[in-house]
């Protein structure tokens, strides 16, 4: 699986591309996550908003704030920490944990990087 998304700077944040198996990904952690009672714990947003996002994550490529960003990280991160083992965690999610935290790195390196191209 790639790790890293497309991603290059675009206002009012970042235009975001995750190639399929990361939407994958992404579409389980999400669904996950605000299926979980109190997500505003883990991700400081609540349901309606978390299910929101995961929608437009389906769209190909897409402009995100910042702070949309740092939802779909730390989604990606917290459902890491959900499950008490990783054969749990891939039953349900479909992945592995490592892929989950590769994904969140690249996107976070991804962005770094498109922050500093001019």
């Amino acid at each position: 699986m790639r790790t890293s998304p497309f991603v290059q700077r675009a206002e009012p944040g970042f235009a975001v591309r995750f190639p399929g198996a990361q939407r994958d990904l992404l579409r389980s952690a999400f669904e996950y996550v605000a299926g979980h009672p109190s997500p505003e714990i883990r991700t400081g947003w609540d349901r309606d908003r978390l299910t929101i996002l995961a929608g437009s994550l389906a769209e190909g490529e897409r402009t995100y704030t910042v702070e949309e960003l740092h939802i779909v990280h730390a989604v990606l991160l917290s459902v890491c920490n959900m499950f008490a083992s990783e054969e749990a965690f891939h039953i349900r999610i479909g992945f592995f944990r490592e892929n989950a935290r590769a994904v969140a790195d690249g996107l976070a390196k991804a962005v770094e990087n498109a922050a500093l191209r001019p």
